[in-house]
């Protein structure tokens, strides 16, 4: 069942950085949201709008019903609930279709000659090089820009940002060394500073080096989140029940609202109805390039474990940005307190691994939170 969420207000999704009153002083923002971010926002929009339990207790009480544990799960686990996909997405037509948007692949750089008006999207490819001293893995190569002709560039390569869905699958694909002019999207969102200052509940005053600054997101009109939700079969939780039916056990509406992010901000969702395979990047074949579209959390660092793939790999070169430090709140459901989740250092969406011959994604790409979204993986041919 795929899902569009369309944020209604600005929103703030936090770092892993710690954000103490009287401490610090400015909270940054990220974005997108991570998978603990979304796999919350949207087990609680479960909880909330589902019609299999009495709709006058509260989300609370509905966590705690045994229909909905063995759907979406409580604290110590997910129950049949499983996220299988999650991008941007833009709606340009009110109730139009919907289209994917998907970090650019690391391997792309986005590149200016001297003298030439236009930017151009080129791809780094993997090459043994001799004479060169480094901590990576013996037989593994190392990524090279393609030869420019003589040309010289103007200022650093820089990364094209995000691609839909169709020029993802191109990209990931592609074998010439220079490409197409590739449609970027990096206008989709604006950020707002807000100003704040905390207040002393007894006296109704403001407490002196309190004055904060948090960083909100102002998404665009028609920008939004796409989201596959699926469930497992509750005999088998190796295999999915037909996509078809999830809507219906989940008891949700076409349509509805949720909060999303700190704050609890305001978004509205709307069910597009069954998950397509046909034609999209999810109906991927084998292939040498492995795309992350979400963050991944390795034991290893950046190196997946051995027997993810079919067959076994020999990783030949990686394509991957710095480390993400994702955490999150674990609430308490019967009060305001909760704790910190622990935090890990993953590897970033948009990274690539490149193998001597095409494999299979067995599964999510992750050693954690392969049920909530982390490590979703596609494939491209070449």
């Amino acid at each position: 069942m795929r899902i569009f969420i369309e944020p209604t207000e600005p929103l703030l999704f936090r770092t892993g950085r710690p954000f103490d009153a009287g401490e610090s002083n400015f909270a940054e923002s990220i974005f997108p949201p991570t998978p603990e971010t979304m796999q919350g926002a949207i087990r609680a929009m479960i909880a909330a709008n589902t019609t299999l339990v009495d709709s006058s207790m509260s989300i609370a009480a509905r966590f705690g019903t045994d229909i909905l544990i063995k759907l979406i799960g409580n604290q110590s686990g997910y129950g049949r609930f499983h996220i299988t996909g999650l991008a941007l997405g833009k709606r340009i037509e009110e109730d139009g279709p919907v289209e994917r948007l998907f970090p650019a692949p690391v391997f792309l750089m986005k590149v200016k000659f001297k003298g030439e008006k236009d930017t151009t999207i080129v791809q780094l490819k993997p090459k043994a090089l001799s004479g060169v001293v480094s901590n990576i893995p013996d037989g593994m190569q190392y990524l090279t820009l393609p030869d420019f002709g003589g040309k010289e560039l103007e200022g650093k390569p820089k990364s094209p940002g995000w691609l839909t869905e169709k020029k993802l699958q191109a990209a990931l694909k592609a074998q010439d060394d220079f490409l197409p002019q590739i449609e970027t999207e990096r206008d989709f969102y604006t950020l707002e500073p807000r100003l704040g200052i905390g207040m002393q509940n007894d006296t109704k005053t403001t407490q002196t080096g309190y004055l904060y600054q948090i960083q909100m997101i102002r998404m665009e009109a028609g920008y939004g989140f796409v989201v596959d939700i699926r469930l497992s079969e509750e005999s088998d939780p190796g295999k999915f029940i037909d996509d078809s039916k999830t809507q219906k056990e989940l008891g949700l509406p076409g349509r509805g609202w949720l909060t999303l992010g700190g704050e609890q901000r305001a978004a509205h969702f709307t069910v597009l109805g069954n998950t397509p395979q046909e034609g999209s990047i999810e109906a991927q074949q084998p292939g040498k390039r492995v795309y992350l579209a979400t963050p991944a959390y390795f034991i290893k660092g950046w190196q997946p474990p051995i027997g993810s793939f079919t067959p076994e790999y020999k990783l030949i070169a990686a394509a991957i940005n710095n480390p993400v430090s994702i955490g999150g709140w674990q609430l308490n459901p019967n009060d305001a307190g909760g704790s910190g989740k622990t935090a890990r250092r993953c590897v970033p969406a948009g990274s690539v691994y490149f193998f001597d011959e095409p494999v299979t994604v067995r599964q999510p790409l992750t050693e954690y939170g392969w049920q909530i979204g982390y490590g979703i993986a596609y494939t491209g041919e070449n």
